[in-house]
């Protein structure tokens, strides 16, 4: 029996999640479209990517009665300020960003990671496309290591689906787990799941010319079941990924480093210009990066999506 079922085959996962009803993911591996009861809107709103539910057959047709209750969420304010639930039951969170095409956009890695920290679901950093590292718009990898490996003290995978460097590494991380992949658009979500799994073939994105930003390919997240009991939320490629949900006085503790910075004079420091701040120290003396001190920053003072 698999790991996410309860007792009996009227156990499904939602595979992804619409308007119109979601598709759900049978334990022996078949999809079905199924219709959502509505006491379950009543409780949940909507079923998202990854729930567990308990599902019944009526002639033929399937219906979701009832989601189970959520153990791992994925969540951001969406742009009408409310909190919305991107996915559930996560095991981890790996956050994929390009290094260049398009450029590496550090403040989207520190919001989904704060966001990640808040929800306490493991998060590791994939950056990918490491073949244009010799161009003039990659990002410098060297850096990044220190910054969210040795400093933030995160898993951190290198990748390239051209040449396929740590592609079996990426396999390695996610295996056996259900995994959300977070990222924006054409930063190569879809090219890496299809790398480990190429009969997926699944629709891959592009980078627009002018202005260097991905095209969406995928519009909602969906649940990809692959071998060994691996799983894969292919989330949305995300251009805004609030954290508003989270208190401003905690935002700090969503920031791994931080905490290996010391105490700071004041209990209720913000880390912004307070004296004997243990955090400001550290940017100052180099053991906290600046570039993510003030992705902090720009987070605690943002008071609508970003």
């Amino acid at each position: 029996m698999s790991r996410w079922t309860i007792s009996d085959n009227t156990t499904a996962r939602i595979a992804s999640s619409g308007k119109r009803g979601v598709t759900l993911l049978l334990p022996g591996g078949e999809t079905v479209k199924a219709r959502v009861s509505s006491n379950v809107f009543r409780e949940y709103k909507n079923p998202v990517c990854g729930d567990v539910a308990t599902v019944v057959n009526r002639q033929g047709a399937w219906y979701v009665e009832k989601i189970e209750t959520r153990k791992g969420i994925l969540e951001r304010t969406s742009p009408v300020g409310k909190r919305q639930v991107l996915a559930a039951n996560i095991d981890l969170v790996v956050i994929v960003a390009s290094i260049a095409s398009p450029p590496l956009r550090r403040g989207f890695v520190d919001r989904a990671l704060a966001s990640a920290e808040w929800n306490r679901l493991p998060a590791a950093l994939v950056f990918n496309k490491i073949d244009l590292r010799e161009t003039t718009e990659a990002a410098d990898l060297t850096v990044l290591e220190k910054v969210y490996g040795k400093q933030a003290g995160y898993t951190v995978v290198q990748t390239s689906t051209v040449t396929g460097e740590g592609i079996n590494s990426f396999k390695n991380l996610i295996d056996g787990k259900t995994v959300a992949l977070a990222g924006i658009s054409a930063a190569g979500k879809t090219s890496l799941i299809q790398a480990i799994h190429p009969d997926l073939n699944l629709r891959i994105g592009s980078v627009n010319a002018k202005t260097t930003k991905g095209k969406h390919t995928t519009v909602s997240a969906r649940l990809i079941p692959l071998e060994n009991e691996t799983f894969l939320m292919d989330t949305p490629g995300l251009r805004a990924f609030s954290v508003d949900h989270i208190p401003k006085e905690e935002l700090g503790y969503c920031f791994t480093e931080f905490e290996g910075a010391g105490r700071c004079r004041f209990r209720n420091c913000l880390h912004e210009t307070e004296p004997g701040c243990a955090v400001l120290e550290a940017v100052e003396n180099g053991t906290i990066d600046k570039e993510r001190h003030l992705s902090y920053l720009k987070l605690l003072h943002e008071d609508n999506t970003f």
